[in-house]
């Protein structure tokens, strides 16, 4: 699977969504906080921490176009390397479509924020840009 194009995403994206119906469990509902660092997600109704993804692990995020409530990305693991698709159902496809603008604008800083530490020779770089949104976790992973 290629991690820069949109055909494996939508794939996986229609494989989680068939498998996350089949199911037919409560969809767990989550809380992203998004910025130059990576996604965090959380349970919305714990706050306990589900996952936390480096934004140089992800290589592609997108709004499923047959499934435009579905934001998704790509994203290495950090134990095996592979590339898993990770698929969150959100409230409305303008959710989902400000979710994947913002980790692009995040992938942006990212890069900003890398560059000029790269020209203080390692200087450290604070940054407290962040965005919270409630989708809902579909689960299921897709292989490389």
């Amino acid at each position: 699977m290629s991690p820069y194009t949109e055909y494996p995403t939508a794939a996986a994206v229609k494989r989680i969504v068939a498998t996350a119906k089949a199911s037919r469990k409560k969809p767990q509902k989550v809380a992203f906080k998004v910025s130059p660092q990576g996604i965090v997600t959380l349970d919305r109704s714990t706050n306990k921490l589900l996952e936390n993804v480096s934004i140089y692990r992800i290589s592609y995020c997108t709004v499923d176009k047959l499934h435009d409530k579905v934001f998704a990305y790509i994203a290495q693991n950090t134990f095996n390397g592979t590339l898993e698709c990770h698929a969150y159902l959100c409230s409305k496809r303008k959710v989902a479509q400000a979710v994947a603008l913002t980790v692009a604008q995040a992938f942006t800083v990212a890069f900003e924020l890398w560059q000029v530490a790269k020209e203080e020779k390692g200087g450290r770089v604070k940054s407290g840009r962040c965005c919270y949104t409630e989708p809902v976790r579909l689960g299921g992973q897709c292989e490389q």
